[in-house]
């Protein structure tokens, strides 16, 4: 359950842009649009939609579709990504043309000199390439995005995998209950 704090990820994607820029923009697409890896591998030029500024996360792991939102960050790396073709139907492409089906190693190297997982021996704990879609879900909870909206934006099919991001959110489910505080002396 472990997420980056705002600080984490930006000490993390300026080093990652320092030494792979695809490794960065994966890492940008799972941030700020909760995908999982597989899903940014997956993607193709064909998905992506800017006018809407939505992407089209088509069979994914649990095999409903899903569309994600492009942020203004994420849109400004995928149309810049889009004016130097790369070959390939695929956004982020292996070497040789085909889906890729790996994270580079390059993510791991980088937290290991950040040093993020220092000290850190539960695996959970652990910062690995899933823990920034946990980000993603780990700041709307935190922003007050309703868990319902949360677990959309995730394509989780139940709401039980995202109850596990509701203690990060005590001041809203709190705010909620006391909006009715005084109903009905108004």
């Amino acid at each position: 359950m472990r997420f980056l704090t705002e600080s984490e990820a930006s000490t993390l994607l300026a080093e990652l842009k320092k030494r792979s820029q695809d490794t960065h923009d994966s890492a940008l697409l799972s941030l700020f649009c909760g995908l999982r890896a597989g899903e940014i591998h997956a993607l193709t030029w064909t998905d992506l939609n800017f006018t809407a500024a939505t992407i089209y996360i088509r069979d994914p792991k649990n095999k409903h579709s899903r569309h994600a939102y492009m942020t203004d960050e994420v849109r400004a790396m995928l149309t810049e990504r889009s004016q130097v073709p790369n070959g390939t139907e695929y956004v982020f492409p292996a070497q040789n043309g085909a889906k890729r089906n790996w994270v580079s190693d390059t993510f791991e190297r980088v937290v290991e000199q950040l040093g993020l997982n220092e000290g850190v021996s539960d695996t959970r704990q652990r910062v690995v390439f899933h823990t920034l879609r946990h980000t993603f879900a780990s700041w709307l909870v935190q922003s007050g995005t309703p868990l319902y909206t949360v677990a959309e934006l995730m394509g989780h099919t139940t709401l039980e995998m995202t109850k596990r991001y509701s203690h990060l959110s005590p001041d809203t489910i709190r705010a909620a209950a006391m909006s009715l505080q005084g109903r009905l002396s108004k």
